[in-house]
C-alpha cells in the first residue's frame, strides 16, 4: 500500500514527492549518525566523506590484471620524462654500480672433524683460486648475444625490476665454440611470459605459468618473439609458445623469475611507478601549465578591446588596409611577431597580457608533488629530484644512509635470487668439463659451492669523520674489519694484500735508493729539517 501511495503521489503531485523523498533521506541520516547506530570501526562507514573509497575483494593476481598497460606506460614516461629516467638510472648505478665482486670461500675441515674425505686448507684455497679465475673468465662472455658482461646484464636485470617489477631471465647452451662452458644468460623482457590461447582455461596455468601440485613453477611459456614486434621471421607468428621448464635435470634452476611479491600468493610482479603515476601526471600538467603561462608573458600576449567582437572574431575586420581598398576578404592575424606592431580599426583597443609566471611558489609546490613518486620509490625527495640546496653534513648524511638501507636490500635480492643461482649453474659446468677441479664428489654440493658476493659500496659523505667513527666501532668491536671493507665494496683479504705488497715495495726503494719515506703517525707532529723533506719531495736520505 505504501509503494501504491508513492507511486500515484509522485504522479498527481511531484513536489509533494520530492519533499517526502528528501525528508526520508534526512531520518536515514540522523539514524546513521546516532552513536547507538554508528559503525564499532568507523573507517569503513559509507558516509560522505569516504563515499570514494573501494574495497575490491580481488586476488593479489586480480588485481594486477592490468599490469602490462602500466609496464608500456612508465616505459613510454622513462623515454620522456626525466624525473622517470632519473631515479631508474639512479637505483641501479647504487646497486649495482660497477657489479658484484664474486669470491669462492670453501674452507678447510676443522680438527676432529670425522668427515672423509676432509678438505685440506692448501686444496681449499687452490680450489677458490681456480674457481675464481674460471668463473671471471665465463662472466665475460656470459651474455647470449654477446652484447654484455655479467655484470652488465646485472645492471640490466636490476632496471627491469625497477621499471616493469619482474624480468626473465633463462640459462641456455650456446653451440659457439668460443665460450669456456656452453651455459650462457638470456635475459627477456617480462612481456614474453603469457598464457597461450589454448590454455587459458586450465586451473593449472596462471599468467604463463604451469604449476605442479604444491604451487611450485613446473614451466614457463615464453613466446619466441616480443608482441610488438613489428617484423616478424616469416616462420613466426604472434602466439607462438615454447614451453620451458623451470628446471634442469640436475635440479638447478633453468628460468630465473624475478619479482618482488607485495601479496600472498602472487605470481607476477608490479611496478613501483604504479602509485606514482599520478603525482606525476599533476608535475606535468602543472608545469606545463607554468610555462606556457611564462611563454605568454615573455610574447606580450595582447587583448584586444572593439565594439565590434562578432566581427573580430570571425576575421571579417579590414586590419592593415584602408578603407579606400575596400578588399574585406583579407583575415585579420591574430597573432603579435617579435617587433611587430598591427594597426587597431577606430574603436579598437589593445591591453597588454602580464602573467607572472612561474609564481614563487612554483619550486616548492614541485617538490610537494614529487613527494609521492619519492615514497613509492623509498627513495629522499633530494635524490629523486637532486636538489641538495640548504643541505649539510649531517642532513646529507641523513638522506643517503636512508637511501642505502633500500639499496641494500636490493643487492641482498639479486644476491640470493639471481647471482647464487647462476652460480650454481657455472661451478657444475665448470667442474663437469674438468675445467676446475672438484674437491671431491663424495662431498656435499655445498661443501665447494660455498661464495660470497660483494656489491659495490659507497664513499664517506665526510671522510675524516666516519673513517673516525668506523676506528671507534673496531676498536670497540661493535663491528669487523671485513664489515667495514665489504660497505665499500672491497674484500679484506685483498685490500691487506695489495697493502703488503705497497709496504714491500716501500722498503725494497728505501733500501736500493737509500733514502726514507716520510711516515705520519696519527696524532704526531712532523719533524723539522729546515726544509730539507720539502726540497727533496718529502724523502729523507738515511744516514
Amino acid at each position: 500500500m505504501g509503494w501504491f501511495n508513492k507511486q500515484v503521489v509522485s504522479k498527481i503531485a511531484p513536489g509533494l514527492a520530492l519533499k517526502r523523498e528528501i525528508a526520508q533521506r534526512r531520518l536515514n541520516r540522523l539514524e546513521e549518525l546516532t552513536p547507538k547506530n554508528r559503525r564499532s570501526f568507523d573507517a569503513v562507514s559509507a558516509n560522505r566523506l569516504r563515499y570514494d573509497f573501494l574495497s575490491p575483494n580481488n586476488s593479489a593476481d586480480e588485481a594486477l590484471s592490468g599490469a602490462d598497460k602500466l609496464r608500456r606506460h612508465v616505459r613510454q614516461m622513462e623515454y620522456n620524462n626525466g624525473f622517470v629516467c632519473g631515479p631508474i638510472i639512479r637505483i641501479v648505478n647504487n646497486v649495482v654500480g660497477l657489479g658484484f665482486q664474486f669470491q669462492s670461500r670453501v674452507t678447510a675441515d676443522e680438527e676432529g672433524s670425522r668427515r672423509i674425505p676432509k678438505i685440506r686448507q692448501h686444496d681449499a684455497e687452490l680450489f677458490n683460486r681456480d674457481m675464481e679465475r674460471a668463473f671471471r673468465k665465463w662472466s665475460k662472455k656470459a651474455d647470449k648475444r654477446l652484447n654484455l658482461t655479467f655484470n652488465g646484464l646485472l645492471r640490466q636485470v636490476e632496471g627491469a625490476l625497477v621499471r616493469d617489477g619482474e624480468v626473465l631471465v633463462i640459462g641456455r647452451n650456446s653451440t659457439r665454440r668460443d665460450r669456456l662452458i656452453p651455459y650462457c644468460l638470456d635475459v627477456l623482457e617480462i612481456d614474453r611470459l603469457e598464457t597461450p590461447m589454448s590454455e587459458i582455461n586450465n586451473p593449472k596455468i596462471r599468467n604463463g605459468i604451469r604449476y605442479d601440485r604444491e604451487g611450485v613453477p613446473k614451466s614457463y611459456f615464453v613466446l619466441k618473439q616480443h608482441p610488438g614486434e613489428t617484423v616478424r621471421s616469416p616462420r613466426s607468428i604472434s602466439n607462438d609458445y615454447d614451453e620451458t621448464p623451470a628446471f634442469n635435470r640436475n635440479g638447478t634452476r633453468k628460468v630465473i623469475h624475478l619479482f618482488n611479491p607485495l601479496r600472498p600468493e602472487q605470481s607476477r610482479g608490479f611496478s613501483a611507478f604504479a602509485s606514482a603515476l599520478k603525482d606525476y601526471q599533476d608535475v606535468d600538467r602543472y608545469r606545463e601549465a607554468e610555462i606556457m603561462a611564462a611563454l605568454e608573458a615573455a610574447c606580450l600576449t595582447g587583448i584586444v578591446e572593439t565594439p565590434d567582437p562578432t566581427g573580430f572574431q570571425a576575421n571579417r575586420t579590414v586590419g592593415n588596409l584602408s578603407e579606400e581598398d575596400g578588399d574585406d576578404t583579407e583575415r585579420r592575424i591574430h597573432e603579435f611577431a617579435p617587433g611587430e606592431w598591427h594597426y587597431l580599426n577606430s574603436g579598437e583597443k589593445v591591453q597588454i597580457f602580464h602573467p607572472s609566471r612561474p609564481n614563487d611558489a612554483f619550486g616548492d609546490f614541485t617538490d610537494q608533488l614529487l613527494r609521492g613518486p619519492a615514497n613509492a620509490l623509498d627513495m629522499p625527495p633530494e635524490l629523486l629530484t637532486q636538489d641538495w640546496k640548504g643541505m649539510n653534513y649531517s642532513n646529507a648524511r641523513t638522506v643517503l644512509l636512508q637511501f642505502y638501507i633500500s639499496c641494500r636490500l636490493r643487492q641482498q635480492f639479486l644476491k640470493d635470487h639471481f647471482c647464487a643461482p647462476v652460480y650454481e649453474n657455472v661451478a657444475r659446468s665448470l667442474v663437469a668439463m674438468g675445467l676446475v677441479q672438484a674437491l671431491s664428489f663424495d662431498r656435499r654440493m655445498d661443501d665447494w659451492l660455498e661464495h660470497a658476493w660483494i656489491p659495490p659500496g659507497w664513499s664517506w659523505v665526510d671522510p675524516i669523520k666516519e673513517a673516525k667513527g668506523k676506528e671507534i666501532e673496531v676498536e670497540n668491536n661493535f663491528e669487523t674489519l671485513t664489515d667495514v671493507c665489504a660497505a665499500r665494496g672491497k674484500d679484506l683479504e685483498e685490500t691487506l694484500r695489495t697493502r703488503a705488497r705497497e709496504l714491500k715495495l716501500k722498503l725494497d726503494l728505501e733500501k736500493e735508493f737509500g733514502v726514507q719515506f716520510p711516515s705520519k703517525k696519527a696524532g704526531a707532529q712532523p719533524a723539522a729539517d729546515n726544509g730539507q723533506a720539502a726540497r727533496s719531495g718529502g724523502l729523507r736520505a738515511i744516514k
